[in-house]
Parts: C-alpha cells; structure tokens; sequence
C-alpha cells in the first residue's frame, strides 16, 4: 500500500468519472493510480443517485475492507461514539469477489461531490 500519510491537504481536484459530478483530490488520485483501484471509485460515482447514498452524500465514510483477494465496499452516514460502524448507518454495501487492491481495512471520505483522504479533510 503506498504511503497515504504524505497528504494532509489538496492542491488540486479532478474529475474523478465521467458519468458523475464527483471529483478527487490529490490523495485519492494518487490511491487510484498507485493500486489501479480506478474501479473503487468508479463504483462510488456510479450510487451517488441510489436514495440513502443521495440523501447522505455531505459526508459518507467510505470504508474497504480487503482479505483473501475479496472486498467490501461500505459507505456510512456517521460512526458510533466508540468508533465502530453500524449496519443501521450504512447507506451502500458491495461485495467483490476478486481484487489486487492491497489486503486490510481503509477509509476515506465524502464531502458533497468531493472524495477525500482522512488527512486531507
């Protein structure tokens, strides 16, 4: 996993697809192209109209939890006061049989149509 700490900011923002109004700063372009990951963020553009992820979208947590080659790919509306996340906040879940993207628990947010490392929030 490339080192992610390096961004406590941004200097620029892209469009991060073609087919929503979302865009990226520099540390989750720089994730996208270290790990090829192209396709998480792709998936995050593409439910940004389902109702919970709509009605939720001024911030998501959006979590990746790797093991084995498999994924899942979870937005949540807030944490639990001892920081653990809750079914009942999840506002989007994806399972994904295979990836490369390196294996352990990673998250990042949403701000509006922003996606955003921890640090750069």
């Amino acid at each position: 996993m490339p080192d992610l700490s390096q961004f406590t900011g941004t200097e620029n923002y892209y469009k991060a697809s073609t087919f929503s109004n979302l865009s990226m700063t520099d540390g989750i372009r720089y994730l996208s192209e270290s790990v090829g990951c192209y396709w998480l963020i792709d998936i995050i553009a593409s439910v940004q109209n389902k109702p919970k992820v709509k009605a939720n979208k001024s911030f998501i947590i959006w979590t990746i939890n790797v093991k084995d080659n498999q994924a899942a790919v979870r937005g949540y509306q807030d944490v639990e006061e001892d920081g653990t996340y809750s079914y009942s906040k999840c506002v989007y879940t994806q399972m994904i049989q295979y990836t490369d993207f390196p294996e352990g628990k990673y998250e990042f947010y949403q701000c509006n149509d922003l996606l955003l490392l921890k640090g750069e929030y």
